[in-house]
């Protein structure tokens, strides 16, 4: 089984990441790294891809050959807006 991890870079990404590794799927992690540090993937046995999930054609290409898509990619922080009601 192969699964694709979006934001796989980031810190709940790359807990699944290494999850999955440990249980003998191939991994293959997708991040933009705004966020996300590779360094969150040392030691594990998988393929990072850097590039954004709004990459059209990125994506097409990454999940082509994936069984399933795990998608945990999202901005780290979200600005505050003023609510008008």
């Amino acid at each position: 089984m192969r699964v694709l991890v979006t934001g796989g870079a980031g810190f709940i990404g790359a807990n699944l990441c290494a999850e999955l590794v440990e249980r003998g799927v191939a991994v293959r992690a997708l991040d933009d790294l705004s966020s996300g540090l590779p360094a969150n993937l040392d030691g594990l046995d998988l393929e990072l891809v850097e590039g954004s999930i709004t990459d059209a054609d990125l994506m097409i290409r990454v999940a082509a050959d994936v069984d399933a898509v795990a998608h945990l990619a999202a901005p780290a922080a979200v600005e505050s807006v003023d609510v008008v009601e």
